[in-house]
């Protein structure tokens, strides 16, 4: 008898792959909005899909706007949930009676594109054989890899769950820094010439020593986080990250930015993270859209930089980078932000390929003002931001 624990796992793991396949058809072109993949999920949960025809339909109908784009979907439908030696496998372990079916004409161009997307998504056959991927019944498979340094792209909600645990964990290693100010101490290195003497004048002259120390705090932080598409699974760590952060300290700003500049700080105060992510979710409106650096850093500038950059704060910017905006003022805005700012730390996930290099225009220009760039794709990552910057 199988159990309900067994068919909800079975169901997560379904509903993570359906995750998967959205960000290919993303990566292929089609612009697929966040409230769509939502609506897909709570579809699939509701329908008893029978055929791959019906799972076809609900996948099509919750995804797919504009008819031209039918074409690419029926190839990534095609080359994602049947491979024949891999992804038929995968698929017919949840779903054993789906059958066969023709792959559906493309261009060679457009089937070049879908190909190169698989592969980045380590689903390409040859590449699968030396890294030992291990199927089992809940239509996962896992490497044998850390998962420290699992990329977060790959990682599954469950995955997501976990590494949130460890990044609370990493968290209260945070560092604090000295302060100006003094407060009353019992094992403090000076003495406290003003609370002795109180303390003598309680006591009818009698001299008890009183000390002080210098307050310690953790560092103030602006965070600017870039939640486009191509930044999807790192922005919504990111998120997270920035969440347990608020939790630990009261002096950060968040703030996210995609086509338009969006403050998050009040959304975030909640101790409940899924009731925070969930606010943010139906308050920010351009998810996975383009990204407009030069716009979104004038907007903070003009409107923000001099209301909350006011005690030497570290920025902290969390983007791959790749500006959709087409206007030419990037290096005097990200100039701007850099005398507002203590110092700015560029936190970019494309620093996890080995041979990047800085070609793209945009990013050499804000590479000239940041003071440090980091990677961050993986727990490590965040470790190692942690223990070196916060």
């Amino acid at each position: 008898m199988i159990s309900n624990e067994t068919i909800n796992a079975d169901q997560t793991k379904l509903l993570d792959n359906i995750l998967r396949f959205i960000k290919l058809l993303r990566k292929s072109g089609i612009k697929i909005g966040n409230q769509s993949s939502i609506d897909t999920l709570k579809s699939i949960k509701l329908l008893k899909i029978g055929n791959r025809k019906e799972f076809y339909w609900a996948l099509y109908s919750n995804l797919i706007n504009r008819y031209e784009d039918k074409e690419i979907f029926d190839q990534c439908f095609y080359l994602f949930w049947q491979n024949p030696k891999i992804m038929e496998q995968v698929f017919n372990l949840l779903i054993p009676q789906i059958g066969t079916q023709k792959s559906p004409d493309t261009s060679k161009k457009q089937l070049k594109r879908i190909t190169e997307n698989l592969g980045k998504k380590n689903i390409d056959l040859e590449k699968s054989q030396k890294d030992e991927i291990i199927f089992d019944s809940q239509m996962s498979w896992s490497n044998k890899s850390s998962f420290n340094s699992k990329d977060f792209e790959m990682m599954s909600v469950n995955e997501i769950k976990e590494a949130e645990e460890v990044i609370r964990k990493l968290l209260k290693k945070q560092q604090t820094q000295i302060t100006r100010r003094w407060k009353s101490k019992e094992n403090g290195n000076k003495i406290s010439y003003k609370d002795t003497i109180k303390k003598s004048i309680k006591k009818n002259g009698i001299i008890n020593l009183a000390y002080k120390d210098k307050i310690k705090k953790p560092k103030s932080l602006v965070i600017l986080i870039d939640i486009s598409g191509s930044m999807e699974s790192y922005s919504r760590v990111m998120l997270i990250f920035s969440h347990l952060l608020m939790q630990q300290q009261n002096d950060i700003e968040v703030f996210t930015f995609g086509t338009s500049l969006t403050r998050i700080t009040r959304l975030l105060k909640n101790k409940d993270i899924d009731f925070s992510l969930n606010k943010i979710g139906n308050f920010v409106t351009d998810w996975a859209a383009g990204t407009k650096i030069t716009s979104s850093i004038h907007d903070f500038n003009f409107n923000w930089s001099r209301r909350i950059l006011t005690q030497n704060q570290s920025l902290i910017l969390i983007t791959d980078g790749l500006e959709r905006d087409e206007s030419k003022n990037l290096d005097s805005e990200i100039n701007r932000l850099s005398l507002f700012a203590k110092n700015i730390i560029w936190l970019n996930p494309l620093l996890r390929y080995e041979k990047f290099e800085p070609k793209v225009k945009s990013i050499k220009t804000i590479l000239k003002y940041v003071n440090k760039i980091l990677p961050i794709h993986n727990i490590n990552s965040i470790d190692k931001l942690v223990n070196d910057i916060l």
